[in-house]
């Protein structure tokens, strides 16, 4: 058996790529073009909002959100610890002071009780990845503090609380569209979605530096005709792709559930995931994280940690993130994505019964 990748891209249509590949061929016609309004126009049809602005890539969605909301130098930004660190990036790239907080247990994600601990005058913007697939639970409670909240939902799109679309809920929601995200758009990619006109009037002008009257620093964040086909179709293939996740994470959860090892977190009432990952804690850690993943990774099996590091371990001493430790040294992602054979999740079935499960 091939190694199993942690991670892996849903490539669908691929005659209907062509098709159009081809198209852009014989016009010549590659730069942001019709397929990038219409991508634009789909993304915030499916999201309910009036704007969206597709861009190069899930950080320079970030950055030119951030600085839509004035944030500078002289700001703080609130992010989580268990999050990637283009969140953190981001930020830096505007000058602002990251502030880089606790999440939950239950939910991997940020904690509304430890967002109102780190409030000051200061602070311009609250970043709010939803992890995982996992909705953020405390997403209205961090909103009605009445800071601009910047949802982050390439890892959620279609997921729901109380039947309402994350990334409708903050002032901003930005995607990443990289290659194993839940969508793709040929590897890179992002956008900007917004009800705010001011905002979406802003992203347009700093996302593209020429052909303007009056110059000021922008940028080249601009989204190819090409990224923008694969999107459209990904987009329109999403509730397929969410319903293999649902049944290959059900798989797993019903085999391993009797795991005298194994906490299968699951996500509370009116919460609706898109199983984006499938995450193993582990009650009794016998040996290092690393040894369990070279265990598996020699058994043909790519596991991973859940985040690379804890953002807070960039920081050594000034965010204490308890959480963050705990669930950096005790959780583990298995593979799950919609073209994982039923061979290959029975076979990560029970080589993980095997190296963890008891």
């Amino acid at each position: 058996m091939n190694l199993i990748q942690h991670s892996k891209p849903t490539v669908i249509e691929k005659g209907k790529i062509l098709e159009l590949v081809k198209e852009l061929l014989d016009t010549g016609r590659f730069a942001q073009g019709k397929y990038v309004s219409l991508f634009e126009q789909e993304l915030s049809k499916f999201f309910g909002v009036k704007y969206a602005v597709c861009v190069s890539s899930g950080t320079s969605a970030l950055h030119l959100a951030l600085l839509s909301l004035n944030v500078d130098n002289n700001s703080e930004v609130i992010i989580p610890s268990f999050s990637c660190v283009a969140i953190l990036n981001a930020v830096l790239m505007t000058g602002a002071k990251p502030v880089i907080v606790d999440v939950n247990l239950e939910d991997f994600n940020l904690s509304y009780e430890e967002v109102k601990k780190k409030i000051s005058s200061k602070t311009k913007a609250i970043i709010l990845p939803h992890m995982f697939g996992y909705p953020a639970k405390d997403t209205q409670k961090i909103v009605e503090l009445g800071i601009p909240v910047i949802e982050d939902t390439a890892q959620s799109i279609g997921a729901k609380i109380c039947g309402r679309k994350v990334g409708s809920f903050g002032k901003i929601n930005v995607m990443s569209f990289y290659a194993t995200k839940m969508i793709t758009t040929f590897g890179e990619g992002g956008v900007v979605l917004t009800n705010d006109k001011n905002i979406y009037e802003f992203t347009v002008d700093i996302k593209e530096y020429d052909k303007k009257d009056e110059f000021k620093l922008r940028y080249n964040y601009k989204m190819s005709e090409i990224q923008a086909i694969m999107g459209l179709l990904q987009l329109r293939m999403l509730p397929v792709f969410i319903y293999h996740r649902k049944r290959i994470f059900y798989h797993y959860k019903n085999k391993l559930k009797n795991c005298n090892n194994i906490i299968i977190t699951f996500p509370g009432e009116n919460i609706h995931p898109v199983f984006y990952r499938f995450i193993i804690k582990l009650k009794e850690v016998k040996e290092d994280l690393n040894s369990y993943i070279r265990k598996y990774n020699q058994l043909g099996i790519e596991v991973a940690r859940p985040v690379s590091i804890p953002l807070d371990k960039y920081y050594i001493g000034e965010f204490i993130c308890e959480n963050s430790k705990l669930l950096y040294s005790t959780t583990l992602s298995l593979p799950i994505y919609p073209r994982l054979k039923n061979k290959e999740i029975n076979y990560i079935i029970e080589t993980t019964k095997k190296l963890v499960g008891s």
